[in-house]
């Protein structure tokens, strides 16, 4: 099928925002304004993993131009949420579990006032240890992060058998690969506004990715049903995967319900380093197996992923970059146990390639050096072991159709070996 019988695939697409974008006409959630509108701010823990023996916030109740200071205790329905596991507080209550925790949140006449009043806040605290790896979190006696243990979900992979598949390698290439933490960097940090509409809904606008299931954990907070309760994914300024969990929404929600008034929050920059979710952090033992002949013959790995305080996507993420271990490759026999674990580091959450990239990270380094092992060219070793119609992944699953690795290694070849740059380049691999 050639690219004339599609509409986008194969062509050119005008961005249709774009033009707005670069002409500064677009109405970013930061935009968006009300009369009488507050501004909120959230306080947040300096500290990783700590009791809270006293709260104190009334010097910030008694300042000039303050509406509102809630805390836990004023949280009117579950102090829990999350898309899939429910360990997210929307204001810390016995503990705090990473520097950024939300503990308390204001609405003032003015950001200066609100900024002004978050630094009147007190708050007092008893030290825990602080677990900053997967294997101290997982380590026997380590301090629980959440009540259900450390340890969010172990994932299996199993096909053939990795014994007798190394059993026939002629090269073994075995490394550890670790990933760091990566901000998504957008340029629109997390924002939002709200405000309530003449029939009392609650309406809000920020930069979202799926207004739907923000809306599904604001109600549960809030303690009302979701039918009064609006949420608009305004023009967003980058996303990446990092605006996937609730940024600001919940914490506007229960400002605007208390103060039955506009509010509107927006993080600063530092704020969304330290407190906003990221790429994960992950280590991955791995050993690869390659006959003679270039065939690879095993895989086995171990993937720790570092989901920080709490779930977000992790234990999806996570999984996600043991079943990609194996690569696009076909490996008749694969052993992967992936590990996410909590910690007292910031959360890991979406982002783009969810897993895959850390996993490519080390197969591709694998299959570099088993090349080199075994005298070959990195690429038609790759072709040699690229899946195909009628061979399974690392899961079992045999593909069928639509398979599109060799073909597009093939055309990198062929257009690299026409650039005189990447000549020598690739004649000297052959």
């Amino acid at each position: 099928m050639g690219k004339e019988e599609f509409t986008c695939v194969g062509h050119s697409v005008p961005k249709v925002d774009a033009l707005d974008k670069v002409l500064g006409r677009a109405v970013y959630s930061e935009d968006i304004s009300f009369p009488n509108m507050l501004f909120g701010r959230v306080f947040r823990a300096a500290t990783p993993h700590a009791l809270i023996k006293r709260l104190d916030t009334s010097r910030a109740e008694a300042m000039e131009g303050v509406a509102c200071v809630l805390t836990a205790e004023d949280i009117p329905g579950t102090n829990r949420f999350g898309l899939y596991y429910q360990d997210q507080y929307a204001l810390a209550e016995e503990k705090v579990r990473y520097i950024g925790d939300p503990v308390a949140v204001l609405a003032a006449e003015s950001d200066e006032i609100a900024r002004e009043a978050i630094k009147a806040i007190r708050v007092t605290y008893h030290e825990l240890p602080v677990l900053t790896d997967p294997h101290e979190a997982l380590a026997e006696g380590a301090p629980k992060i959440h009540e259900e243990g450390n340890l969010l979900l172990h994932s299996k992979i199993r096909k053939g058998n990795v014994v007798e598949g190394f059993r026939d390698a002629e090269a073994v290439v075995e490394n550890t690969y670790r990933t760091q933490v990566v901000d998504h960097a957008y340029m629109e940090t997390e924002s939002g506004v709200g405000r309530l509409d003449e029939s009392g809904n609650l309406e809000i606008w920020s930069a979202n990715q799926c207004p739907y299931r923000d809306r599904r954990q604001v109600a549960k907070v809030l303690g009302v049903s979701e039918n009064r309760i609006r949420v608009v994914r305004a023009t967003t300024g980058g996303a990446f995967g990092g605006k996937d969990d609730v940024t600001v929404e919940i914490h506007i929600g229960l400002l605007v319900q208390a103060t039955r008034r506009p509010v509107r929050l927006v993080l600063d920059r530092e704020e969304s380093f330290f407190s906003q979710s990221k790429r994960h952090a992950i280590e991955m033992w791995t050993r690869w197996g390659a006959d003679r002949d270039g065939k690879l013959t095993a895989m086995e790995g171990k993937v720790y992923g570092d989901t920080g305080a709490c779930a977000g996507l992790g234990a999806f993420v996570v999984r996600r970059c043991g079943l990609f271990l194996a690569g696009p490759y076909y490996i008749p026999n694969v052993q992967v146990d992936s590990y996410c674990v909590y910690t007292n580091n910031v959360m890991g959450s979406a982002m783009r390639g969810f897993g895959v990239t850390q996993a490519a990270i080390a197969h591709e380094a694998q299959m570099d050096e088993l090349a080199r092992r075994l005298g070959l060219n990195p690429l038609d070793f790759r072709l040699m072991n690229a899946l195909d119609i009628g061979l399974s992944t690392a899961t079992g699953q045999v593909l069928k159709e639509s398979v599109g690795i060799k073909p597009t290694l093939k055309k990198v070849k062929e257009a690299a070996l026409k650039d005189s740059t990447f000549q020598d380049f690739w004649r000297a691999r052959e």
